[in-house]
């Protein structure tokens, strides 16, 4: 068999051959005319690999080829009736290589525009990778930019204000003013602002996951999780620290933040598992809960967050997830594409 495209010359030798193959064996059966189908094959086949003059020059052979046979075994000497098919034979044969040579032309001019369109939009796809990934970038970025302010500005402001209402508590109730309750209650109110500010920071800037890497960030979330919810949010990760590049761990966690902000507000789940296990570059991350399942908005595709998720996911080349979880529900799972456990 062949492989790849026939080259010309091949194309052209291997028709002639079988032109005088027909012709050899068209010399010992009685003149038809309906032999000129046999040498229409041959014919065909230079067209469609050759070039047209080679299949003019393939047709005119067959003809006198064919024309050679009806003269030898013709039992009319001097009769045109050869001439005249041999004529005919031509026309026909030379009608069909243009036929052919035409629809070649079309075919290589419809190839060349798909590839084309092709290289096109293979362009478009790359160029709009290359944008949202830098959206996710400059999205990243800002976010902690803002966290970081929080963490600097607000955060310090508060614990400066908190330190002020406490001098002011202790001096009311060093003159036993009645106001020192009062006082009281607005210092455990700006630890509480305290307290939210840090969280909302951390969320917006994970430091350990710079720091410490995903495994330590998914402990800090679902005790952060834990505490804020008063829910059980329990992390199981593997013993190795993963390898994975920083653009990685960090959509994967934003992932995990946003599942566990489903579950938290609109599943009201009191149970939520985060599972992280990694490979090399291959990963698999599982968020499950015991919520109130998947909205009919969720399974249709829209809210919830899916997404947002769904396009971090496709940003680092995985696949994500979504399905009822055992125990009522949803389990959230983002695992690249290479991972063994999706062949299974």
């Amino acid at each position: 068999m062949w492989s790849g495209p026939i080259k010309p010359w091949v194309a052209v030798t291997v028709g002639v051959i079988v032109i005088l193959l027909i012709g050899c064996i068209d010399m010992l059966v009685e003149p038809q005319l309906s032999s000129a189908f046999f040498y229409l094959l041959p014919v065909l086949f230079v067209s469609r690999h050759a070039s047209t003059r080679a299949a003019i020059y393939c047709s005119i052979l067959a003809t006198l080829v064919s024309l050679n046979a009806d003269l030898v075994t013709s039992h009319t000497p001097g009769s045109y009736l050869p001439f005249t098919n041999s004529a005919l034979r031509l026309g026909v044969l030379l009608v069909i290589v243009r036929l052919v040579r035409s629809m070649r032309m079309l075919n290589d001019s419809l190839e060349e525009r798909v590839r084309d369109r092709t290289s096109r939009l293979a362009t478009e796809i790359r160029e709009r990778v290359r944008l949202e990934n830098r959206i996710l970038e400059v999205r990243e970025s800002e976010q902690a930019r803002i966290g970081q302010d929080l963490h600097d500005g607000l955060c310090q402001h508060l614990v400066a204000t908190a330190f002020s209402a406490s001098l002011l508590q202790r001096k009311l109730e060093e003159h036993g003013n009645n106001g020192a309750s009062e006082a009281s209650k607005i210092v455990g109110l700006i630890d509480e602002s305290i307290t939210q500010a840090r969280d909302l920071a951390k969320g917006l800037y994970p430091v350990r996951l710079e720091e410490e890497g995903l495994e330590t960030a998914l402990q800090a979330l679902a005790d952060s999780a834990t505490k804020r919810a008063d829910i059980r949010c329990s992390v199981a990760v593997s013993d190795e620290p993963s390898t994975l590049d920083t653009g990685v761990t960090i959509q994967l966690y934003r992932i995990a933040q946003e599942a566990v902000n489903n579950a938290v507000k609109h599943a009201h789940a009191s149970r939520i598992r985060i599972e992280f296990d990694s490979t090399g570059r291959s990963f698999d991350l599982q968020i499950s809960d015991n919520g109130n399942g998947m909205p009919e908005d969720a399974r249709a595709g829209e809210g919830m967050g899916l997404h947002i998720m769904a396009y971090r996911a496709k940003a680092i080349g995985a696949k994500l997830e979504v399905a009822p979880g055992k125990d009522r529900g949803v389990t959230v799972r983002c695992l690249s594409t290479d991972n063994p456990s999706d062949d299974e």
